[in-house]
C-alpha cells in the first residue's frame, strides 16, 4: 500500500492589493486558488508554470511561512494547518526547504560549518562531539571535505554553496523537503550534478520532495509526477511519463514546446504566444484562452474544472 507523505486538500491563498488610495479600491489577488494534490512517501512532486503562477506561495504555505486563507495541509498524518507555536516550531524538523538562490540563502558572516550545524544547535540536545560528528557526516553526504566548513560563503562556487545548503536541509533527518528553483542559478554544467546529488540523498535518506522549477528539463529528470500551474491553478496534473510523451492541456503543449533543442540553428524553439496576464485583472472564463490556439466560446466565459482523462486530470473544454 502507498503512504502518503503529504496531502494538500482546497488550499487557497488570497492578497488584498490597495490600488487607489482615494476611493479604496481593493484588488483581490488568488495567488493559490483551490489547489489540491498528494505526493506518496519517497516520491517526487514536479511544479512547473510561468512567474506568476503561484508555485512559490503554495510552497510557502505547506511550509507555514505564510497562514493559507482556506484548505488543510496534512504532513505524515499531522494536520498542520492547526499547528501554531511551540507545537509548530517542534514539527518544523520534519519539513525543510532548500532555497533558489544558494548564496542570499547562507548568512555571509557564519562559516559553512556554523551555517550547516545551527539547526541541530537549535532543535537538539547534542553535545559539541555529537554535532560535530555529525558535521562530518553531512559533509560527505553532499560531496564537500571536512575542511570546507571553516570557510565562508564568498569562499565558495555557486555549486558548493548550494550543496552548503542541502546539507543544512537534511541536518535534522526530515522527511519532507521543498526545493525551490534549486538549480535555477546555478551553471548548466553544475545543474547536472545538484540533481544527481539531490537523486542519491533521495535513495539514501528517502526523502520525498516538492520540486520547483522553471526548467522542464530539470523537473522531468527528478520527478515522478507533475503539476503544471497557470495563475493560481492547476492546468494538468500527471505522471512525468504521460505529461512528456501525451501532453493534454494547450499550456502544458505550450510549455514542452519551448524547450530549446540541441539543434544547430538559429531559432530551435518555439515561444507561448502572449504573455501571463497579471493576476490583479485575470481573464474572464479559462485564464488560458486569450493566449490559446483552440479556444472556443465557452472558454471565454466559464472555467473548466479539472477532470480525469486517459489517466490524467485536465482543467480543460478539449476534454
Amino acid at each position: 500500500m502507498v503512504k502518503i507523505m503529504v496531502t494538500v486538500k482546497g488550499l487557497k491563498k488570497y492578497y488584498n492589493l490597495r490600488k487607489d488610495i482615494i476611493f479604496r479600491k481593493n484588488i483581490l489577488i488568488k495567488a493559490a486558488d483551490d489547489v489540491s494534490f498528494s505526493i506518496p512517501e519517497g516520491r517526487t512532486l514536479g511544479m512547473v508554470g510561468e512567474s506568476g503562477s503561484g508555485k512559490s506561495t503554495i510552497a510557502s504555505s505547506i511550509l507555514k511561512l505564510i497562514e493559507p486563507d482556506a484548505g488543510k495541509i496534512v504532513i505524515k498524518g499531522t494536520d498542520i494547518t492547526k499547528l501554531k507555536g511551540e507545537k509548530l516550531r517542534k514539527f518544523r524538523k520534519n519539513m525543510q526547504l532548500v532555497f533558489q538562490d544558494p548564496y542570499g540563502s547562507l548568512n555571509p558572516k557564519m562559516t559553512a560549518g556554523r551555517i550547516i550545524t545551527e539547526p541541530l544547535r537549535i532543535h537538539t540536545k547534542l553535545c559539541k562531539k555529537e554535532i560535530n560528528e555529525r558535521l562530518e557526516e553531512l559533509l560527505f553526504f553532499v560531496g564537500l571535505n571536512p575542511d570546507h566548513s571553516d570557510r565562508y560563503p564568498s569562499e565558495f562556487s555557486g555549486g558548493q554553496r548550494q550543496r552548503i545548503s542541502i546539507a543544512r536541509a537534511i541536518a535534522l533527518n526530515p522527511e519532507f523537503i521543498v526545493l525551490d528553483e534549486p538549480v535555477s542559478a546555478l551553471d548548466v554544467s553544475i545543474q547536472g550534478q545538484i540533481l544527481n546529488l539531490l537523486s542519491d540523498l533521495q535513495q539514501k535518506l528517502k526523502l520525498t520532495y516538492l520540486f520547483i522549477a522553471h526548467n522542464l528539463a530539470a523537473v522531468e529528470h527528478i520527478s515522478d509526477d507533475i503539476i503544471v500551474m497557470y495563475l493560481g491553478r492547476i492546468v494538468e496534473k500527471s505522471t512525468k511519463e504521460k505529461l512528456y510523451s501525451n501532453p493534454l492541456h494547450p499550456y502544458t503543449k505550450s510549455l514542452l514546446k519551448s524547450i530549446p533543442e540541441n539543434k544547430p540553428v538559429k531559432h530551435g524553439f518555439s515561444v507561448i504566444s502572449g504573455e501571463i496576464p497579471s493576476p490583479e485583472d485575470p481573464p474572464s472564463g479559462c485564464y488560458f484562452h486569450p493566449r490559446c490556439p483552440y479556444a472556443k466560446n465557452i472558454c471565454r466565459k466559464e472555467y473548466p474544472e479539472l477532470k480525469n482523462s486517459e489517466g490524467t486530470s485536465v482543467a480543460c473544454f478539449l476534454y
